[in-house]
């Protein structure tokens, strides 16, 4: 028998009793994240537009829409969470682009948030300015600070209510918002 085996032996034997918690993945190693499907709800004509409330986060007088780690600045919707058409953020195809910065707080790891038009037909696009990319219907990428700073920009086709749906690894939320 050679020598060398029961040292390798002996020190897959350590390694299997070791006690010692694994460090978790890093955000990095989550790119082969698989996300939920896209279950955007869907409005009757003419049904009011069940907005998302905004809800208060510290410190005092900030709000944020969506209840998962990582969500928008209620305060870029505005009022009603509605956010405001100007003709200043018109693009050229006639869409309309406002900027919406996000947060996130005690989360680490891949995200994707996708958008649609609930009332009708009609296109929608959440996405961040600075980091991911569009992948799987959306804006994909992985946050890798806590807590995270994520200016973006929410694109819609015009006046509607729509919706964004955000996913990671430990949650999936929703936020419905008017245009107008």
């Amino acid at each position: 028998m050679k020598s060398w085996i029961p040292a390798v032996a002996a020190l897959a034997l350590l390694t299997a009793c070791d006690s010692t918690p694994s460090p978790s993945p890093s955000p990095s190693a989550s790119a082969s994240w698989t996300p939920p499907p896209l279950r955007l709800p869907t409005l009757a004509a003419g049904a009011p537009c069940p907005v998302t409330v905004p809800t208060p986060v510290s410190p005092p007088g900030d709000a944020v829409l969506g209840d998962a780690p990582v969500h928008p600045i209620a305060y870029y919707f505005g009022p009603g969470t509605t956010l405001a058409l100007r003709s200043e953020n018109r693009l050229p195809d006639g869409a309309y682009e406002a900027k919406v910065r996000w947060t996130s707080a005690g989360y680490l790891g891949p995200v994707l948030i996708r958008a649609g038009r609930i009332d009708g037909p009609g296109t929608a696009l959440s996405k961040f300015s600075y980091v991911g990319e569009d992948r799987d219907g959306g804006h994909y990428a992985v946050i890798e600070n806590d807590p995270g700073d994520l200016p973006g920009t929410t694109t819609v086709g015009g006046p509607g209510c729509y919706a964004i749906q955000a996913d990671g690894t430990s949650f999936s939320t929703t936020i419905v918002f008017r245009a107008r």
